[in-house]
């Protein structure tokens, strides 16, 4: 009666653990859902942004194109050009991207108003499956000795 005890609560905890694994760190889990609902909103605010900023840019393309007073005014505002000069236009420089120092110390996650870094899903996955196996490894080895000892 003990063993067959003792194989329940085995299988038991094998189910338990593979659900929390599927639900919690699977690839549909909880973990990579909110992961993905982050970078959802970020790209609506991006999407809303751009939307935005086009409309306004097609209303002053708009003013532009009708209006040969509106450009000559927009022309002499901005490039301070009269009617006979001539535009020579160079090449921009590429923007460089920042360079963000990695500090040792997470204690600047902290502050108000910032979430806390979340590890990569694979080093949450695979912190997982080790403390399971050791946790399975232990079940069995006490479970074991209890039955040797019977």
């Amino acid at each position: 009666m003990g063993t067959s005890l003792a194989n329940k609560l085995f299988y038991l905890l094998v189910f338990f653990a593979s659900l929390f694994y599927f639900l919690i760190l699977g690839e549909s889990g909880l973990v990579v859902r909110s992961q993905m609902e982050k970078s959802l909103s970020e790209l609506r605010l991006d999407v809303e942004r751009l939307e935005y900023e086009n409309r306004q840019l097609e209303e002053r393309q708009k003013l532009l194109l009708d209006d040969k007073i509106a450009l000559e005014r927009e022309a002499r505002k901005y490039y301070l050009l009269s009617e006979s000069a001539h535009i020579i236009k160079f090449r921009e420089p590429e923007p460089r991207s920042e360079i963000k120092p990695v500090l040792a110390s997470r204690l600047i996650a902290l502050k108000a108003g910032k979430d806390l870094p979340v590890p990569p899903i694979q080093l949450l996955r695979f912190f997982y499956v080790s403390f399971v196996a050791f946790l399975f490894i232990g079940v069995f080895r006490k479970l074991r000795r209890k039955k040797l000892e019977l």
